[in-house]
């Protein structure tokens, strides 16, 4: 039985030729899933994996300068905390020996364009963000986590995902999760999210559909700056 095909043979076409035209160096994609066996422990189960897999295979045969590698979770926990990658599956998009953007559930839908850009932006080195942005930026003193909650049909969730990604590879102190809560609902009923896109910055500040490079920064900078920080104590 001939296996159908997860990204239509129009995108192929339009992402083979735009991976011919941007894509530099050469991009590994790191997919960490989990391979039933006959004994299948609780809690270990990853019913995506198959189809994210095979989108992500599909995906890298488009181009010789991107480089698939498959991990079990369980097996190669070493390297999923390398990747600093905690759940699956999960696909983290980066150059040899550098840092890593990760999306965590299925890439389809409208969400195949973020992991795209992902993949564009590292190969070239430079991410799409203003040189404002990159100097504020440098004023981070502290680490941030950013979690953006997608699904694959909205049409709002990639602006999030990718600009977020961006700012994750232009900051060493920035680490971003792109997390597609269809597949993660226990998460996402953890979290209170009741719709997409929804980015969270340390926990504590929520940002609701989408927001400008700017204002993201400033949140960004709300929380992970001393300066900034004091700034907002004194004006309480």
């Amino acid at each position: 039985m001939v296996q159908r095909s997860l990204i239509s043979d129009q995108d192929k076409v339009q992402i083979k030729r735009t991976f011919r035209k941007d894509l530099k160096a050469d991009v590994y994609l790191g997919f960490f899933t989990h391979h039933p066996s006959l004994l299948t422990v609780p809690g270990r189960e990853c019913p995506s994996g198959p189809q994210a897999q095979q989108l992500l295979e599909e995906l890298s045969a488009l181009s010789p300068k991107l480089h698939l590698e498959i991990f079990d979770f369980f097996a190669k926990r070493d390297v999923a905390d390398q990747f600093g990658v905690d759940k699956i599956p999960a696909v983290a998009v980066g150059r040899m020996h550098s840092a890593t953007v990760t999306f965590y559930g299925t890439p389809n839908g409208y969400e195949l364009a973020t992991i795209v850009e992902d993949i564009k932006t590292v190969s070239r080195g430079v991410t799409p963000l203003s040189m404002d942005t990159r100097k504020k930026l440098r004023q981070l003193e502290q680490q941030i986590n950013i979690q953006v909650f997608v699904t694959p049909t909205c049409t709002y969730s990639p602006l999030m995902a990718r600009l977020v990604h961006a700012v994750d590879l232009e900051s060493p102190l920035v680490k971003s999760d792109v997390i597609e809560i269809q597949e993660f609902p226990a998460l996402g009923q953890r979290l209170g999210i009741q719709s997409v896109p929804m980015t969270i910055i340390n926990d504590t500040i929520r940002l609701a559909g989408t927001v400008s490079e700017p204002e993201l920064i400033e949140k960004i900078l709300q929380v992970g700056t001393a300066r900034i920080n004091a700034e907002y104590e004194g004006s309480d």
